[in-house]
């Protein structure tokens, strides 16, 4: 078996969620197709997973292709991307380049058995080094892949005594289900948006002025705009992933392609008409318990625990029970650091990360800030009506965003 049983974690449910990162980088001029074959095979080198198939049988790795050429497609400006790919039989990312027209744009699609959010922003940073100097940057570089951290801290932090069962709620959230009249088939959609430097900017000396964070804003503020949809709601029950590098003391510098993500599940009473500052510091507070408690760990001490006498199907149970695949989920991928992604002299001008296709009504928002700008993702299969439901979503979001804002000018005055 793979040293790694947190690969297992999305290995549930492929009918409804196939497990990818998505990340679209645009330039400002094109990049040479050479050089980039050149950089995959040099990060190839130091993760040859990613020229592998996944096994499902035994959660191992099985090379399946040999060279970066082969998973490197170029494409026209206007061809249709987001094919899902079958991480069962082909390598675990997959490049497609646009060279042409306004495009210049090279997207990547990885697989989430493989890493995870942070493991991938490694990944990017990894691939435009290796572009930018060649074969140098990876002299002496490995990919830490050991659990040992993980296995010492969950030996110093027993289980304690489960409160209800958090990781299925009473009232999960929800987005109806649409009726389809037309008969319309469903599509790959993948929206984005941008704040502006200056929104952005305001949403950090609010979250300064209120003493909360940027996550507990976008946590809050996307759970209430899903919550806009039903009448009766009152509760917020949102999973918030969590990387668990964190807590690693030894060598925090390493490079970690890999998972090592748990996550916590916050749920506060939040009523229809709230302010949302309210809202936002219930959020906070409810954070900062589970953090203190280090309540993320309950989500992988089971399969930690039974990895090494259990089945990968029992396995799955097990992650089925605690880290249960919701309807309604967030990311937040975090800061993606612009000076780390030079691709030589070519100009990365905008870089738009998000996760998993989901099928509609299922959705997911995936947040992250590139350039001193927050972006707000999301990746649907879906009918026109259910894009535009999500698109709802993401635009409340922003207002209830802004409407934090407001109700925090006297305190950013005081700043």
């Amino acid at each position: 078996m793979n040293e790694n049983p947190l690969n297992i974690l999305h290995t549930i449910g492929f009918d409804q969620l196939y497990p990818v990162i998505r990340c679209q980088l645009t330039f400002s001029d094109p990049l040479d197709q050479d050089r980039l074959v050149k950089a995959i095979n040099l990060t190839a080198k130091v993760v040859p997973e990613l020229f592998c198939r996944y096994e499902m049988s035994d959660n191992s790795w099985q090379p399946v292709v040999q060279d970066g050429r082969e998973v490197l497609n170029v494409l026209p400006d206007d061809a249709q991307l987001d094919a899902t790919p079958d991480w069962e039989k082909e390598a675990q990312v997959r490049f497609e380049l646009q060279p042409a027209g306004k495009g210049n744009r090279l997207t990547i699609t990885m697989s989430h058995i493989l890493t995870d959010g942070s493991g991938f922003k490694q990944y990017l940073y990894l691939l435009s080094k290796c572009y930018s100097q060649g074969a140098t940057t990876i002299n002496s570089v490995v990919n830490v892949v050991n659990l040992d951290w993980l296995k010492d801290l969950l030996k110093q932090h027993p289980a304690a005594a489960k409160q209800g069962n958090v990781d299925h709620p009473a009232k999960p959230l929800a987005l109806p289900q649409l009726t389809n009249e037309t008969g319309e088939q469903s599509r790959p959609n993948v929206s984005g948006w941008r704040l502006t430097p200056d929104l952005t900017r305001s949403l950090i000396n609010a979250t300064h002025a209120q003493g909360v964070t940027v996550n507990d804003v976008l946590l809050t503020t996307f759970g209430k705009a899903v919550q806009a949809f039903d009448r009766d709601g009152d509760e917020l029950a949102i999973p918030c992933p969590t990387d668990m590098r964190q807590k690693i003391d030894e060598d925090p510098a390493a490079l970690r392609i890999a998972n090592h993500t748990a996550r916590f599940n916050p749920a506060i009473h939040s009523p229809q008409d709230e302010a949302i500052s309210v809202s936002v510091q219930k959020m906070h507070v409810e954070m900062q318990r589970l953090k203190d408690h280090d309540q993320f760990l309950d989500s992988v001490r089971s399969l930690m625990a039974q990895y090494q006498t259990e089945s990968i199907k029992q396995l799955q149970e097990i992650v089925e029970a605690n880290y249960h695949v919701r309807a309604i989920a967030f990311t937040n991928f975090g800061i993606i650091d612009d000076a780390r992604l030079q691709f030589a002299e070519n100009t990365v001008t905008h870089c738009l990360m998000t996760g998993s296709f989901r099928y509609a009504p299922m959705f997911q928002v995936a947040c992250s800030t590139f350039k001193g700008q927050l972006s707000l993702g999301f990746n649907m299969i879906g009918t026109t009506e259910e894009v535009q439901v999500g698109r709802v979503v993401v635009h409340d979001m922003i207002s209830r965003m802004k409407e934090f804002m407001n109700q925090s000018e006297v305190g950013a005055d005081v700043l």
